[in-house]
């Protein structure tokens, strides 16, 4: 066999192991003595009202009102934001979508990338997978605040009970240890020693690189077997029918069922960041004019129905989403890591389509940051700002996952990261 059909046969094993080259060279990358950064992107639909959601205050002397006030319990780790506008034309639901996580001008000729996945691209190596995308309870067809280099959604999961086996396995209590264990390798031992007698030194030297450089990330994806103990997965036994689609009312469209659904999704979200299986997840719930009930709210509107009429009404619904937050914070600070907690090390970005739900504005927006404290930011705070890019808040995050970038989407003209949040 010569040298250069040796390179296509080594090649071809990489490629089969589920390993491109530009994996290798990030294995030296794994821990280096300190856990790994993790972001978290929350969507909530139709907007808020402005009265009823932003902080009263700045500095640490604030009040929460009644949207969010179910994150009194969690403010030390919040960082209340207000005056950030999402730029450009599109002021719609539709467009919200887009701006979001793009930073782009929310017109669909804008093939613009969002955020999450680019950050999935940037630590696809390290992980086991690029990126977590979820959704819960959708209305229509399913979509995505979430578009790859070409401007094209992404589109999320809704099952959780999918969501979980593709990551842990059809049972966490039984496979999932064992499943971290299994090494790419050791399966593929016979086949490599094979291939390394038809090679030559160099390419024996360069495939021996190779096989330490998979050991070391092989050694990472199990270092933190302790936090990825077998755990009560799907306790009240959710279950969905295999025999109903999408459209044929699945279990995981059920609007009755909105809280267990978020419960699941949180649980595999964070279980997976303490796994280190992924860096970055999406939690996107329904989709800009949401018009699911919210039952467990205690309303007896829809979500974007609420949001037109204002009152009582869409502020028990919001509420209700800031308390599945607020849980979200909760459990992420539940969990051990290092000196600190997981939520030390995620950064949490919160945001919707809209600003004032009524009025399909994108002025003064609903955003908050959570956790971080490790990366200096510090929660507890109300920010006051007066028509700030929203790119800001996503510069700020790409720096948090410690990509080197002063500049994300295409509406700031001043670019850097967010004033003030680091401190």
């Amino acid at each position: 066999m010569s040298i250069s059909q040796d390179r296509r046969q080594f090649m071809k094993w990489i490629a089969a192991a589920g390993l491109g080259a530009a994996t290798l060279p990030f294995a030296s990358m794994a821990y280096a003595g300190e856990a790994p950064r993790r972001a978290i992107f929350v969507f909530f639909p139709d907007g808020m009202r402005p009265e009823n959601w932003h902080a009263q205050g700045t500095g640490t002397n604030f009040i929460l009102p009644a949207m969010t006030a179910p994150l009194e319990r969690v403010r030390q780790h919040c960082v209340f934001l207000s005056g950030v506008d999402m730029k450009g034309p599109g002021s719609t639901h539709e467009g919200g979508t887009l701006k979001l996580l793009t930073g782009a001008d929310g017109m669909s000729s804008d093939k613009a990338v969002s955020l999450d996945y680019h950050l999935a691209q940037a630590f696809k190596s390290q992980t086991i997978r690029p990126h977590l995308n979820l959704v819960i309870v959708p209305t229509w067809g399913v979509t995505a605040i979430t578009y790859d280099y070409n401007g094209v959604q992404v589109l999320p999961e809704p099952n959780p009970l999918a969501a979980f086996e593709s990551l842990f396995g059809t049972n966490a209590q039984s496979n999932f240890i064992a499943q971290r264990r299994i090494s790419v390798l050791d399966q593929s031992l016979a086949e490599l020693n094979a291939l390394r007698t038809k090679l030559g030194a160099i390419e024996k030297a360069k495939l021996d690189m190779h096989v330490e450089s998979v050991r070391e990330i092989e050694k990472k994806l199990t270092a933190n077997v302790g936090a990825c103990a077998a755990w009560n997965f799907n306790p009240t036994g959710f279950k969905v029918d295999p025999n109903k689609g999408y459209w044929q009312g699945a279990e995981y469209r059920d609007p009755y069922k909105m809280g267990v659904i978020s419960d699941l999704h949180r649980d595999i979200a964070v279980h997976a960041l303490a796994c280190d299986l992924t860096r970055v997840v999406t939690l996107k719930w329904s989709q800009g004019v949401n018009e699911n009930l919210v039952p467990e709210s205690g309303s007896s509107m829809t979500c974007h129905g609420a949001s037109h009429s204002g009152g009582e009404e869409f502020i028990k619904i919001k509420a209700w989403y800031t308390e599945h937050l607020a849980r979200l914070i909760e459990q992420l600070a539940s969990v051990p890591e290092g000196s600190g907690t997981l939520l030390d090390n995620t950064v949490i970005f919160v945001g919707s389509d809209l600003s004032n739900g009524g009025w399909h504005n994108h002025t003064d927006m609903p955003f908050i940051i959570a956790g971080g404290k490790n990366a200096g930011i510090t929660g507890g705070r109300s920010l006051k700002f007066s028509g700030t890019p929203h790119n800001k808040i996503l510069v700020s995050v790409a720096q948090f996952m410690g990509l080197n970038i002063n500049s994300f989407g295409n509406q700031d003209s001043n670019p850097g990261p967010l004033p003030g949040l680091i401190g």
